[in-house]
């Protein structure tokens, strides 16, 4: 099965001779291997798990029909990856990861006046060491998560994350802190809930900062293209990839 494939231009540093990193979505029943693959690595070198014969990392939440998986590709090969868990207010079931973790997060949800998303297992390529690229390439993860928010018309946005990139989120977005760092797993490095609306304020950030500023057709045909992918927790159905 073939995912979605969506173009979008990256801004690299001189010494790359690439132009542009492509996103690629993943549905549930996708073949999600690169990505997983790329996280288990990135995960492997932050010394968060330990190596496996199997050469890939998931868990339960990614086989959940509300989850999307983001691929950054660039020269055929995925280089960063980002996931989104959505949840609608009356869903049944665990939809979000961190639900587990944060004892705020029952709150958040029952208060939700609409979708609320998580981003959450964002890693880059281990094997990319300048620093300088690898915050433009997670800052790029952002960028598409969010488009991906807007063009499904989510209300609220959450991110676990390390307490290192609390500044980048509270800085460029104006999150908040929702919870008390934890050990989110794997491993023992403390991780801070943060959330905010998806609202004007936001959307008005996204549009004066010049990285993350989205191109009114890349929008539009996003929202054409991703409810094909995910179960939202209403009268949406899963297509997969393979109905685009």
């Amino acid at each position: 099965m073939t995912a979605q494939v969506k173009v979008e231009p990256a801004s690299l540093d001189a010494d790359q001779d690439d132009a542009v990193v492509r996103t690629v979505w993943y549905a549930a029943q996708d073949n999600r291997r690169e990505a997983f693959a790329l996280r288990y690595r990135g995960y492997v070198h932050a010394g968060l798990i330990q190596p496996s014969p199997f050469g890939i990392y998931s868990d339960a939440y990614d086989d959940l029909p509300s989850t999307l998986i983001a691929g950054l590709f660039r020269r055929g090969a995925c280089i960063a990856t980002l996931r989104l868990s959505f949840y609608r207010p009356g869903a049944q079931g665990p939809a979000l990861p961190c639900e587990k973790v944060y004892p705020e997060v029952p709150a958040l949800k029952a208060n939700a006046q609409g979708l609320m998303v998580e981003l959450s297992r964002l890693a880059i390529d281990p094997d990319i060491t300048n620093t300088r690229y690898r915050a433009r390439l997670y800052a790029a993860a952002i960028r598409a998560g969010v488009s991906a928010c807007l063009a499904l018309d989510a209300k609220h946005l959450i991110v676990a994350t390390q307490t290192k990139w609390r500044s980048f989120y509270e800085h460029v977005m104006d999150f908040k802190v929702a919870g008390a760092a934890q050990f989110y797993p794997p491993g023992d490095v403390p991780v801070v809930l943060l959330a905010r609306e998806l609202d004007e304020g936001l959307k008005r950030r996204v549009a004066k900062n010049m990285f993350f500023k989205l191109d009114p057709a890349e929008l539009e045909d996003l929202k054409v293209r991703l409810p094909k992918l995910v179960q939202l927790g209403n009268d949406e159905q899963v297509q997969g990839s393979a109905a685009l």
